[in-house]
């Protein structure tokens, strides 16, 4: 990866929209270039720095060339290839001292202390690992888009936790939240190059996995890609068009664009990170009042 470059807000950089009903707003404090189809994003607390996963390419035959690279929150890169060897790294989710890395073979369990591998968990029949995310008890979610399937790993072993259901189709961004898994689903039809006939939107599933309910003002928005949490407020973003919305209080509002390719977001304090693989950056957003 060569030519990484930082740059400040720009006349060609995310535009910013408000949230009247909130008072917020959602503006682009910088953005990293130079990564390769960059698909997630966490930003790891303990070791204040962000982790970002490079797919490289998509598909089986692409090889096990994807990485992790890490980022420092000012957005300058720290390490490019800090984990190598996997294939098409895309969700990620924090328990304690592990980093959970969903990609083509499953899901790896990897030391935050030193990047090295502490296991691989197979899913015997999954079709399409994708997002993941972690429960307060240190439960891992894992959403297997293709199958329609949420994926549940607690006690050393993984399962199919929730799904199918016909309600909820082709599940992709997850987070855990309030007492529910929250999922967004990238829509109904799916058609070429991820295209879908009906969009998409939010829904949560109790923790008893009993129960699916769309959330008011945020069905058929979107092609949802990642969901994340700041405050009150859910932010979730639709990949095709790049648009990132704010929801609370049963209503969704576009705070921001970032191009069509924005992938899976990720949240702390008050920053979304986006991964946008069309543009092979990683862009930092602030949310502020």
């Amino acid at each position: 990866m060569k030519n990484l470059s930082l740059a400040l807000l720009a006349a060609c950089a995310a535009s910013t929209l408000a949230l009247p009903a909130l008072g917020m707003e959602l503006t682009e404090t910088w953005r990293l270039e130079g990564f390769q189809m960059p698909e997630s994003v966490i930003y790891d607390a303990a070791n204040d720095r962000i982790v970002i996963g490079n797919m490289v390419a998509m598909g089986a035959e692409a090889g096990e060339n994807g990485y992790l690279s890490l980022v420092s929150p000012d957005g300058e890169m720290v390490e490019e290839q800090w984990v190598t060897g996997l294939q098409d790294p895309r969700g990620m989710a924090i328990v304690e001292d592990q980093l959970f890395v969903a990609d083509n073979m499953g899901f790896h369990i990897i030391s935050l202390a030193d990047g090295s591998l502490v296991e691989t968990v197979t899913m015997e029949g999954a079709a399409f690992p994708n997002d993941v995310t972690a429960d307060q008890d240190g439960n891992v979610y894992i959403s297997d888009m293709f199958n329609q399937t949420i994926w549940r790993y607690a006690d050393g072993a993984a399962s199919i936790w929730f799904g199918p259901d016909e309600g909820m189709t082709f599940p992709n961004g997850l987070l855990a939240h309030d007492g529910q898994i929250i999922i967004g689903s990238m829509g109904a039809d799916m058609g070429e190059n991820f295209t879908f006939g009906t969009p998409g939107g939010l829904y949560g599933v109790d923790m008893d996995a009993t129960d699916v309910t769309p959330l008011d003002g945020a069905t058929e928005i979107g092609a949802i890609d990642g969901v994340a949490v700041i405050g009150d407020t859910i932010i979730f973003n639709d990949n095709p068009t790049g648009a990132i919305y704010g929801w609370q209080d049963d209503e969704a509002v576009e705070l921001a664009n970032v191009g069509a390719g924005g992938a899976d977001i990720s949240a702390y304090d008050s920053i979304v990170l986006v991964p946008q693989m069309q543009q092979g950056a990683l862009i930092a957003l602030s949310l502020t009042e």
